[in-house]
């Protein structure tokens, strides 16, 4: 499929995945070299239909794959000049980077305010300072920080993880469907919260979706994948409708 390449403001990107495959049990294939690139303080729109490989390029980033029978078969990713493409998840995270899957990844039987503190053992020096500021981005979080993890609902779930994440300071968020099975008025909630922390954090965000349209209002770049490659590269802006039809039903 023909990429359509768009210019981009050239700047050091603080991640660069160049030619990169990923396969499974070293024979499926789930990515097909593919380069990627995030600047410091973007906000990424990584788009694609179901399957088209956006989570196996997250989890690439953060060095979840070896964790599924995955390993980057050709390629890089570095993150400042660092080759994180087969190192250890904790050397990644070491680096700042911080991936949110889903509202399973806590503590159930532990208090939100229990999730929160253990997630700042990386980074204690600042643990206050940051609990505020999440509490500060998701009220209602810290209206329930006596509750267990195990009640709250898909939503506040998905609001604590995303949390979690902030509480170690990460450099680059990346968010896999945060949106997923969320009502409207939650989606609206966490899109608010994650562009407060872009806009205020100056933090790098990938956020990948299938599709989401205020995504692409608040995106400073976007890609699009199918079948496990990049289909388009280009400005949000100029990403549209018949575009993104175009590539999900090919």
């Amino acid at each position: 499929m023909r990429t359509e390449a768009k210019a981009i403001v050239e700047e050091k990107p603080l991640l660069n995945i160049s030619g990169v495959s990923v396969h499974y049990d070293g024979a499926i294939e789930a990515l097909e070299s593919v380069d990627f690139a995030v600047s410091e303080r973007a906000l990424v729109a990584l788009l694609g239909a179901n399957g088209a490989g956006k989570t196996t390029l997250l989890k690439a980033i953060a060095g979840m794959l070896q964790f599924e029978r995955g390993e980057v078969t050709s390629g890089d990713i570095t993150i400042d000049g660092f080759s994180c493409a087969r190192a250890h998840p904790a050397a990644i995270t070491r680096r700042g980077i911080a991936l949110v899957q889903d509202g399973r990844q806590c503590f159930r039987s532990m208090t939100v305010a229990e999730n929160l503190r253990a997630a700042a053992l990386l980074k204690p020096a600042r643990a206050n300072e940051m609990l505020d500021l999440v509490f500060d981005y998701f009220p209602m979080l810290k209206e329930m920080s006596a509750r267990a993890a195990g009640y709250l609902s898909g939503g506040q779930a998905q609001m604590l993880v995303i949390a979690m994440a902030l509480m170690g300071q990460p450099r680059l968020l990346l968010l896999d469907e945060p949106s997923l099975g969320l009502s409207p008025v939650m989606v609206q909630s966490v899109f608010d919260a994650i562009e407060r922390v872009h806009r205020d954090l100056g933090t790098s965000v990938v956020i990948a979706e299938q599709t989401v349209p205020r995504l692409l209002r608040i995106a400073t770049d976007a890609y699009v994948l199918s079948r496990g490659r990049v289909a388009i590269h280009a400005p949000p802006s100029e990403v549209t409708e018949d575009q993104l039809q175009r590539v999900y039903l090919s």
